[in-house]
C-alpha cells in the first residue's frame, strides 16, 4: 500500500510495509531520550544505549503491557529507507519486549511501518515528524512537544509566528510553551537530584499552567522570587498535581496559606482556604483534576481503555453519576 502525504507543500510517497522489530534501528535523537543520550560520549550513543535509556522509562513497560492486551502495534511507525526509526522508538522496543515475554506469539514478530523513500531530504522528514508530534492531537507528550518547538525557534528554523501558523496554534500558546520549557530548564531541573529522571517530564504541565495564568504573571511583578519558590515547591512535592497550580493565585493572595504551602504542602494550604472558600471543596478540585487527566489521555491510554471492559464501565458509571448530580444543580 502506498500513501502520498503532503508535507508543508511537498508530496512524500510513503509505503506501508511490515518490519521485524529487531531489524529496525532506534533513533538516538528522539526528544524522549535525546538529553540522556547527549550525556554519553558520541561513540557510545548506539542501539544498546538507546535500548537501556528507553527501558528505564516507565512508559515503555506500560506500552508493552498495552501491546500485549491489544495484540500488537496498530498504528504504523515511520522508518527511513534503511530502516532507521524516524518515529516510533518506544513502540519498537515495547514490541521487542513483548516478543521476549511471549516468543511464540506471532503478533509480536512483525509490526506495520510507513517507509520513507531514500530521496526524501532529512529536512522534509523533520517537517513530517513535526507535523505528527506538534500539530497532531496524538503527538508527543507535552514536554517533548515543547522541547521540539523550542529547538525549532532556538535554532532559527522557524519564527514563533511560523510555528503558530504551521501547527495551528496561537502565538500566545507557543510563547507560553517556550516560557514553560525555559522555566523548567533554568529553575527546576538544576535543583533536582537527577535531571535525567523521566519522571520530571511529567511535571511540565505544572510550569505550563504557571505561565498560562494571568493572575500568577501579575503576582510576579511584586514577587521576584516566585519562580524559584515554585520550582522548589514542585521539587519537594508541595505541589504535586497540575490542577493545584490553577488554585495557586488564591494561595498566594493569603500570606498564611502561602506559608502553609511552603512548609506543609498544598493540602494544608487548601484546607486553610476551604474554611472561607467553597470552591476549594474536595469534590470541586477532583472534578477539575479529572477533566485535566481526561484531556491529556495518550494514544497508549486509549488503547488500554479499549482493551479493558472494567475501565469503560468505570467511565460509564462516572457519566451516570455526573448527569445525576448536574440534574440537581441546574
Amino acid at each position: 500500500m502506498r500513501y502520498r502525504r503532503n508535507v508543508q507543500g511537498r508530496p512524500v510517497e510513503l509505503e506501508l510495509i511490515e518490519v521485524d522489530p529487531f531489524a529496525v534501528k532506534l533513533d538516538p535523537r528522539n526528544p524522549r531520550i535525546q538529553y540522556a543520550m547527549e550525556q554519553l560520549p558520541a561513540k557510545a550513543r548506539n542501539e544498546q544505549a538507546c535500548t537501556l535509556v528507553l527501558i528505564a522509562q516507565e512508559e515503555t513497560e506500560s506500552l508493552k503491557t498495552s501491546l500485549i492486551r491489544s495484540g500488537g502495534v496498530q498504528e504504523p511507525i515511520y522508518v527511513r529507507h534503511d530502516l532507521r526509526v524516524a518515529e516510533g522508538n518506544r513502540r519498537v522496543l515495547a514490541t521487542r519486549l513483548a516478543h521476549e515475554e511471549k516468543p511464540h506469539d506471532a503478533r509480536f514478530n512483525r509490526m506495520p511501518a510507513w517507509r520513507i523513500p531514500k530521496h526524501v531530504h532529512e529536512a522534509v522528514i523533520q517537517d513530517l515528524l513535526n507535523e505528527i508530534h506538534i500539530g497532531s492531537v496524538r503527538g508527543w507528550a507535552p514536554y517533548e512537544r515543547a522541547m521540539q518547538i523550542r529547538a525549532l525557534v532556538v535554532e532559527k528554523t522557524l519564527l514563533i509566528e511560523e510555528v503558530a501558523e504551521r501547527y495551528r496554534m496561537t502565538v500566545a500558546h507557543v510563547q507560553q510553551q517556550l516560557a514553560a520549557a525555559d522555566f523548567m530548564e533554568k529553575e527546576f531541573l538544576p535543583i533536582v537530584p537527577d535531571r535525567s529522571d523521566p519522571e520530571h517530564r511529567s511535571k511540565y504541565s505544572y510550569f505550563l499552567e504557571f505561565e498560562r495564568s494571568p493572575r500568577i504573571r501579575r503576582a510576579l511583578d511584586d514577587d521576584a522570587g516566585l519562580r524559584q519558590d515554585f520550582a522548589k515547591w514542585v521539587r519537594d512535592g508541595n505541589i504535586y498535581r497540575g490542577v493545584q497550580v490553577r488554585a495557586l493565585p488564591k494561595v498566594l493572595a493569603s500570606p498564611q496559606a502561602r506559608r502553609l504551602l511552603a512548609t506543609r504542602g498544598f493540602k494544608a494550604a487548601k484546607e486553610y482556604l476551604a474554611k472561607t472558600d467553597a470552591t476549594q471543596h474536595d469534590v470541586y478540585s477532583a472534578a477539575i483534576e479529572l477533566t485535566e487527566a481526561l484531556e491529556n489521555l495518550s494514544l497508549t491510554d486509549l488503547n488500554a481503555l479499549a482493551a479493558a471492559d472494567e475501565h469503560r464501565e468505570a467511565l460509564q458509571e462516572l457519566k451516570v453519576r455526573l448527569d445525576r448530580t448536574l440534574s440537581h444543580v441546574r
